[in-house]
């Protein structure tokens, strides 16, 4: 899980607030020994590991997000899982903390003289948002790349719309930094986007033939869908994601049966 930090060497704004306390006080206690002043939060979109340590963020009054970010906070059980499942502390209990200003398709944000721009990439979510610092050739991606994609909460059409355009704005030294994984090139996406192609064309087989979405997540194996050095990277390297893969199977054979949730 990644958390960035757009910065003028004076003021900060942070993108995503991290999962377990510890680890986002640990990030308050870098920035201020960075003498940095917190401006504000960005959710860039509403899962709970990016937006669990909101409450910490006592420093800002500001917490940016997309417009239908907050409801699908409103309406979700993860904080629930996290707080059963995570032997939090009962001071570190994740108590829903809202975004309180919002963005809908562009929008801009200025620091210190320095300029980055928002875009709505929805797929990985309805949500998700990415942050575009043009002038340096960074783009901050949230979920919307990340080492193995993910439409499990969201729409993989819509996936593969927003990262063609990432795409179309990131050059071919584009940075972009990923939610989950490291900082990567826009080479990366055309592979991201093969692959869902790839599941979606194989779900439709099971789907034509009558098959269950039990049976399309066994039989789809994430080693077809990618090359051999990256299907063994991901396997070697981020083991935590490859529950991605069935889960990417069974939403895109909802999506297909029309029947998605």
């Amino acid at each position: 899980m990644t958390s960035t930090v757009f910065h003028s060497g004076r003021e900060a704004f942070v993108f995503d607030s991290l999962l377990y306390p510890d680890d986002t006080r640990t990030l308050l206690h870098r920035l201020k020994s960075l003498n940095l002043t917190i401006k504000g939060l960005v959710n860039t979109h509403w899962h709970i590991d990016h937006t669990a340590g909101n409450q910490l963020f006592h420093e800002t009054n500001r917490i940016i997000s997309h417009s239908l970010c907050s409801g699908l906070m409103r309406t979700s059980s993860q904080p629930d899982w996290a707080n059963e499942t995570l032997n939090l502390e009962e001071k570190d209990r994740i108590t829903p903390t809202y975004p309180n200003e919002i963005i809908v398709d562009r929008s801009k944000l200025y620091l210190g003289g320095s300029e980055l721009e928002f875009l709505h990439t929805p797929g990985h979510t309805p949500d998700s948002i990415i942050g575009w610092k043009e002038d340096e050739s960074v783009i901050i991606a949230g979920d919307t790349v990340m080492e193995l994609p993910f439409v499990g909460y969201g729409d993989s059409r819509s996936l593969v719309d927003s990262l063609k355009k990432v795409q179309s704005i990131a050059g071919k030294s584009e940075k972009i930094i990923q939610g989950h994984g490291g900082v990567c090139g826009a080479e990366k996406l055309s592979e991201d986007i093969r692959y869902i192609e790839y599941v979606r064309k194989r779900t439709a087989e099971y789907v034509g033939s009558g098959k269950t979405a039990e049976q399309a997540s066994e039989g789809v194996k994430l080693e077809e869908c990618f090359s051999k050095e990256r299907a063994k990277s991901l396997t070697e390297g981020f083991g935590s994601l490859l529950w991605c893969h069935p889960s990417n199977v069974e939403r895109i054979y909802s999506e297909l049966k029309g029947n998605r949730a």
